[in-house]
Formats: structure tokens, sequence, C-alpha cells
């Protein structure tokens, strides 16, 4: 093994970037913890290619909050597409409580199916997600229900948060990233809900 592969692995498989081994990375990781509150160890894992990193960043940031979806809609389609990845799952089921999807709703959603109950949007949403993560197309029933719940920059949005998730997922099972402790995710967890106007966050005071 070369000497480029040693080094502690606390965030993933890979030896964790720091500013000696990874120089041009700190300033990513300064603008990711700007716009998250923290560095996650998904992110952390892609620091030692900072260009990916940046680019990747972005779009994530784009779907956390800059989407024309409320927060439970959001949540409801990053659950769906991590609900069989344990990393997502302990990420996002909290944050999908908070933003007010229901333990049965999640429960529905980690069983594979689209929750009983829900109004024409979140059915529609869900149905959709579930749709996409199959890979096989969204049904024309699917799509018309879409269109009449939602206006085309919604369900691109939908699409995008989806397809983000998807590639997040298969970087989080392919670099075998691991889950931070429950202190860690803590801090996700409150900055989620601090106040915001758009995507950026207010200054306190």
């Amino acid at each position: 093994m070369s000497a480029a592969w040693t080094g502690p692995r606390t965030a993933s498989n890979l030896p964790d970037p720091t500013p000696e081994n990874a120089p041009a990375t700190t300033e990513v990781f300064a603008r990711v913890a700007e716009s998250r509150g923290w560095v996650s160890n998904l992110l952390k894992s892609l620091g030692h290619a900072p260009d990916a990193l940046a680019r990747f960043s972005a779009v994530g940031h784009y779907g956390r909050y800059g989407t024309d979806l409320n927060e439970r809609q959001r949540e409801l389609v990053i659950c769906i597409v991590g609900r069989n990845i344990a990393y997502a799952w302990a990420h996002h089921s909290p944050l999908a409580l908070d933003a007010g999807v229901t333990q049965a709703e999640l429960d529905a959603i980690k069983a594979g199916r689209t929750p009983d109950g829900l109004n024409a949007a979140d059915k529609a949403l869900c149905d959709m997600v579930f749709a996409i993560t199959g890979f096989a197309g969204v049904p024309d029933g699917a799509w018309q229900a879409v269109q009449k719940a939602f206006t085309p920059r919604q369900a691109t949005d939908i699409a995008m948060l989806a397809a983000y998730y998807v590639a997040a997922g298969a970087l989080i099972m392919g670099l075998g990233v691991r889950v931070e402790p429950p202190e860690i995710l803590a801090i996700e967890r409150d900055w989620q809900k601090l106040p915001r106007v758009g995507d950026k966050v207010v200054p306190k005071g």
C-alpha cells in the first residue's frame, strides 16, 4: 500500500483529508461549513477532490435550501431515496420528523411504499420519487398527478433533489462513509432550525 493510502479513516474508507494532505480542500471546507453549519462525513470524504466537492456540495445546497418545495416535501424526497442507506436515514429521518413527517409515514417509506392518508401533492411527490428510485420511468398516471399538484419548476426540483441523493447514496456506499455520532448529528439538526432568507441563514443579532 502506498503512503498516499495510509492514515486515519474516520469519515470513510479513505484517509481523512487535512490541510497537510489536501491543502486545496481547506477553503472548500470553509465554504461548506458556512453553507451547512458543518462538514459532514459524506462531504469530507470528497475532500481529496476539492473541485468535485465544491460542485457537488453546491448542488446539494440548492437541493436543501433553494428548491421551490417546502421542507416537509424535501425531506419526503430525501427519505424515500435514502430509505435503504443507513447513513442517509440517520441524517434525514430526524430532520423529516422536525419538518412534520410522522413516524407512521416514515415507517411506510422505510417499508418501500407511499404512506396512506397523504394529501394529493404529497402522494404525487412520493409516487414520483419511488418511481425514480426504481429506474423504470414515472408512469403516466403518476406524472399526471404531479402536473396537477406542482409547477414545472417544482417537478424539476423533485427530480433534481432525488437525483442528487441517488448520487449521494452511491458515494456513501462506494466510499464506505461512516455515520457520525449523535452529538455531531445534532449540529445538523440545530442548523436546520435556524431562520433563513432564501437559502441564507439570518445572522443573529
